[in-house]
């Protein structure tokens, strides 16, 4: 896996995640999205395209984690009206609408990909991208609902 296909697709996130966050702020309202049923599609995604049990624990805990580090106080004015879980469900309802497409873009997904990334040494090439795909929605997010006024 090189870096610069990575790149492009997290470019490519960001760019969606971007232009349907101005269009849920054009509309004036943050759109109904429920966190455990984002969470449930990407445990779906996930086991729909062969992750391993252990694979998706890791995967699953990890996005726990980085999601319980943003708090109602961070979030700007439009963050609180969506309010924290509601933004936590909008980073997860990002990756559900980009992972398989970036892990049809990786051969052999189930080998090592030399990195070490959330903790876990020589995760394989589909943590990889599941981590950058989460780690891109995350930041488009944090740009919309945490940076500017």
């Amino acid at each position: 896996m090189t870096s610069r296909p990575l790149g492009c697709i997290c470019a490519i996130v960001l760019a969606l995640f971007s232009s349907s966050a101005t269009a849920v702020l054009a509309a004036g309202a943050c759109p109904k999205v429920n966190y455990a049923t984002e969470y449930a599609k990407l445990q779906k995604v996930m086991s729909k395209s062969a992750f391993p049990r252990d694979e998706q624990a890791f995967l699953l805990g990890g996005v726990e984690r980085q999601l319980s580090d943003l708090s109602q106080r961070q979030l700007n004015v439009r963050g609180q009206e969506c309010g924290t879980k509601a933004v936590r469900a909008h980073v997860i309802g990002c990756v559900n609408a980009t992972l398989l497409p970036a892990l049809g873009s990786i051969r052999s997904p189930g080998s090592k990909s030399g990195k070490a990334l959330w903790g876990k040494a020589n995760v394989s090439r589909r943590e990889a991208i599941t981590i950058g795909m989460f780690d891109a929605c995350r930041l488009a997010a944090m740009d919309t609902f945490v940076s500017g006024p």
